[in-house]
């Protein structure tokens, strides 16, 4: 026999899911509780007017069931215990509310609207039974939490089709999640097939041979826009900066000073001996008057 698993993320949907029918049932009741009041020969007592009071102090539990563990700064006081007591005691409460009611009818206090008083009594057992539903739920709540440590479905949600985004991609991207999705955009490009050991890092069948580095479609004079023929004669034109026949051998070995034209330098004669003759002062006159 398998074994029944439950998903733990779906709780939060279904039980949103049944307070929500809790809601609908609970209003139209409530509707349909003023009718009886205001029918011909009805009495208002204890017995319909619990029926009728349930029905607002089931508007705070269904505010704190249903609101307060779907939001993070509001999860701190969804309680897993008091959740389960809440679920509980309004499922008493409404087992209460229907019961009153259809003693309300034994007592044929309905008057005109007996049949009305009845289908009352249809949306208590309802609502009695959804509250039920809602207490098994959250008892489930209570046990996963004391083994796992958060609500479930609640803590862990995550975003719609996260699981099918590429963390190397952005969160909007519309690209494909696939083996294609990396590709150029063009089909007819390849990437280079060569191997950066045989002679020429691409081989002949790459677009970026040496032979034309732009592509073919560049030079192809029937697309619009394409480019002219482009050779590398630059070095080769004569312009205004450089002679297009001018060699490029390399200089002469010796000193890379001397026939530079920023470097000639006039030779310097050293006109004085410092092995055979002294030093002398320059000639003048040395003697001052006092």
């Amino acid at each position: 026999m398998k074994k029944f698993e439950f998903d733990p993320d779906i709780v939060p949907n279904l039980k949103l899911g049944l307070h929500s029918f809790q809601i609908i049932f609970s209003f139209v009741a409530w509707c349909m509780e003023i009718g009886v009041f205001r029918a011909k020969d009805s009495t208002i007592n204890g017995l319909n007017g619990w029926t009728f009071g349930v029905c607002f102090l089931s508007i705070p539990a269904w505010i704190y069931l249903v609101m307060t563990p779907r939001f993070d700064r509001t999860r701190k006081f969804a309680q897993v215990h008091a959740m389960l007591a809440v679920d509980a005691v309004f499922t008493v409460l409404w087992l209460s509310a229907f019961a009153t009611q259809a003693h309300f009818n034994a007592k044929d206090l309905c008057g005109k609207a007996c049949g009305v008083s009845k289908a009352i009594v249809a949306l208590g057992v309802f609502i009695t039974l959804l509250f039920a539903a809602t207490t098994f739920i959250s008892a489930y709540t209570m046990t996963y939490f004391n083994f796992h440590g958060n609500l479930p479905g609640y803590d862990n949600r995550k975003i719609r089709g996260g699981e099918n985004i590429d963390p190397d991609k952005a969160a909007f991207s519309m690209a494909p999640h696939d083996d294609e999705a990396y590709e150029r955009v063009h089909g007819e490009e390849h990437e280079p097939t060569g191997s950066q050991f045989n002679g020429n890092s691409y081989n002949s069948n790459s677009r970026y041979n040496e032979s034309n580095p732009y592509g073919a479609d560049d030079d192809d004079p029937n697309n619009y826009g394409a480019l002219p023929p482009r050779t590398n004669t630059l070095f080769d034109n004569d312009t205004e900066y450089n002679s297009g026949g001018a060699s490029y051998a390399n200089p002469p070995a010796g000193n890379a000073y001397e026939s530079n034209s920023y470097n000639d330098r006039p030779h310097i004669t050293n006109t004085f001996d410092d092995h055979h003759e002294p030093v002398h002062f320059p000639a003048g006159n040395y003697d001052r008057g006092h």
